[in-house]
């Protein structure tokens, strides 16, 4: 699952959306040709999790929200985000997993 955040300069606002959302064997951001500013940013106005470093802390409901709304779909989310645990990438008390951002 990739994490796509882009921007619009024109309008001072951006967009995330997921692509490869039925891939549940990796979640990444793609950030290219974004500042880190630009990305925390929209991560902010969207809702959808906090920057730290070279990571973004995604909110897994952010996430589910813009899934396929399936039984199935929801189950594969919750075991990436079970293996995510196991990995200590996720943190409990925010419902947020981390993914790995991509600047270039």
């Amino acid at each position: 699952m990739i994490v796509v955040v882009t921007t619009d300069d024109a309008r001072r606002d951006g967009v995330i959306r997921l692509d490869d959302r039925d891939n549940f064997t990796e979640l990444a951001v793609d950030a290219v040709g974004l500042t880190r500013e630009a990305v925390t940013a929209v991560a902010v106005s969207t809702g959808a999790g906090a920057v730290d470093g070279d990571h973004l802390w995604i909110d897994v409901d952010f996430l589910r929200g813009r899934g396929r709304g399936t039984d199935e779909w929801n189950t594969a989310l919750a075991a990436m985000v079970d293996y995510a645990a196991g990995k200590g990438w996720t943190d409990s008390g925010s419902g947020r997993v981390r993914a790995h951002i991509h600047w270039k």
